[in-house]
């Protein structure tokens, strides 16, 4: 400290702070986390602690501040009843701080009260505020941290219950002027109604804006980055009936202490929608290299999977050339007490709905088929590599996919199998050689149809035979289907 300001330096690196005299409005001392605080305010709005200070320096600090700077070191009284509730404020200046006092009222000698300071935050790390349910709750997302090792604590939302409707909305917008979200501005490009949403289970409202994508729910609200969408994959389902879009975040969403580091999107096959984008030709082509137009239409799990595609510029992930034994892209199974579909694409495989898994192939240590004695199922054990260290058990697959998931796994894609050659002897079942794909990349063209590719096989096959011609062909009903025909009808569980 001189005359002149405050300077701090760091021991291990070279950072350091300075304080101008002249820029100082408020010095206040208090209690830390560790030690006594110094708490500095700015004519600017923003506050900068020091922290580690003992309780005998405030004499001293308080002697030197008045005779330097004419200003006194202000004892804070700080909550320490643990209440909860009490008075929000937002302090004035450009970077403004959130304020969170409780206290007040007359006490039980009917003494009036005085507030105390709970906590302050700036609000420069708030990255989204918004009114969900009753708007009587005001919701803070703050600025993730991707600096912060994986053992790290950090705070990535809170919410204030305030019961005066008109209040809330007082708040609400003097937060919003303050906060830095400036990576949500923009208008809407389009929407989804009443979308089904698998993970996290609802019914949402869809809004693509140019830099984020919005889910609007009857709870809560999620507000997602395109640059926090690591992977996409379409996904159609054995039933032909529903197709899953699975959207990878990194890092995920969080509702609550539940983490969502995929959503599962679930589409009706021959739902169609129109959508109308408000950007010219001109735009689309400069942006978007012209892969999408001013007017999208179609079957909606095409449009919406185009769009968001495009929009945030991620890879869109379709099974191409695994096949089932009924001509399907993935198989039923379960994974742990949930059901559902493992889906076989090129350089991974992936479960949904719940938990959906993402598991890639060079990830995987070995795999082993369990279970195989019996006549009707078996099971599929995966072991990932030492630094994964983690194990899957798909249960319950129907024995006549063994040749398929095996020939794929293990002759198709190299993965390391136990017991591989005794299987391939007493498989007990005619082995199904698959045709090598030139192209063993996941798709990411402009046609990304995952059923496009079955569809140029079956006209390759029928024009080399008469004979197959005459063969049903499992791929040419999906996409009989997929255009219009009624699905097939389900079996009834026993």
């Amino acid at each position: 400290m001189t005359p002149r300001g405050f300077a701090w330096k760091a021991k291990e690196s070279n950072r350091n702070v300075t304080v101008a005299a002249l820029d100082l409005s408020k010095l206040r001392w208090l209690r830390g986390g560790r030690a006594m605080q110094l708490a500095i305010s700015l004519k600017a709005g923003s506050t900068i602690r020091f922290e580690g200070l003992k309780s005998n320096d405030f004499q001293d600090l308080q002697s030197f501040m008045r005779q330097h700077f004419g200003k006194e070191l202000l004892i804070v009284k700080q909550a320490v009843r643990g209440w909860s509730w009490g008075e929000l404020d937002v302090s004035k200046g450009a970077a403004a701080n959130l304020i969170f006092r409780t206290g007040g009222g007359e006490s039980a000698k009917n003494k009036a009260r005085e507030f105390e300071d709970s906590f302050e935050m700036p609000l420069g790390k708030v990255a989204n505020v918004q009114l969900p349910g009753n708007a009587k709750e005001l919701a803070l997302d703050f600025h993730v941290d991707d600096t912060a090792a994986k053992m790290d604590e950090e705070l990535v939302e809170m919410r204030f219950y305030i019961p005066d409707e008109e209040e809330a909305k007082d708040s609400f917008e003097r937060i919003k002027a303050r906060a830095d979200t400036s990576a949500f501005a923009g208008e809407s490009m389009c929407s989804f109604l009443h979308m089904g949403v698998a993970v996290p289970r609802g019914r949402y409202d869809v809004d693509m804006y140019a830099n984020y994508i919005k889910l609007r729910g009857k709870a809560v609200d999620f507000k997602i980055l395109y640059s926090s969408i690591t992977r996409l994959f379409l996904l159609p389902k054995p039933d032909n009936v529903i197709v899953s879009f699975v959207m990878s975040l990194d890092p995920p969403i969080r509702q609550g202490n539940t983490m969502y580091p995929h959503l599962v999107f679930q589409f009706d096959s021959e739902e169609k929608t129109r959508i109308d984008l408000p950007l010219s030709a001109d735009e689309l082509q400069a942006k978007y290299k012209g892969k999408l137009s001013e007017t999208e239409e179609g079957y909606t799990w095409r449009v919406f999977s185009k769009i968001l595609k495009n929009l945030s510029s991620t890879p869109l992930h379709v099974p191409k050339t695994f096949k089932s034994s009924t001509g399907a892209s993935g198989v039923r199974t379960a994974l742990g007490a949930n059901e559902g579909f493992l889906f076989f694409l090129e350089s991974c495989c992936v479960f949904v709905n719940k938990p959906p898994t993402y598991i890639r192939y060079d990830d995987i240590d070995f795999v082993e088929f369990r279970r195989m004695d019996l006549e009707r199922r078996f099971d599929l054990f995966m072991s990932l590599t030492t630094g994964s260290s983690a194990t899957y058990l798909f249960t319950n697959i129907e024995r006549s996919e063994f040749e398929h998931v095996f020939q794929f796994l293990y002759e198709s894609r190299k993965v390391p199998v136990e017991n591989a050659e005794q299987l391939k002897r007493t498989g007990g079942r005619q082995r199904v050689t698959l045709a090598d794909d030139d192209d063993s990349s996941e798709s990411e063209d402009d046609d990304f149809d995952p059923l496009v590719q079955a569809k140029d096989k079956d006209d390759r096959d029928s024009s080399d035979s008469d004979s197959d011609a005459e063969i049903e062909d499992p791929d040419d009903d999906e996409l009989k289907h997929l255009g219009g025909a009624k699905p097939p009808r389900k079996k009834k569980k026993r």
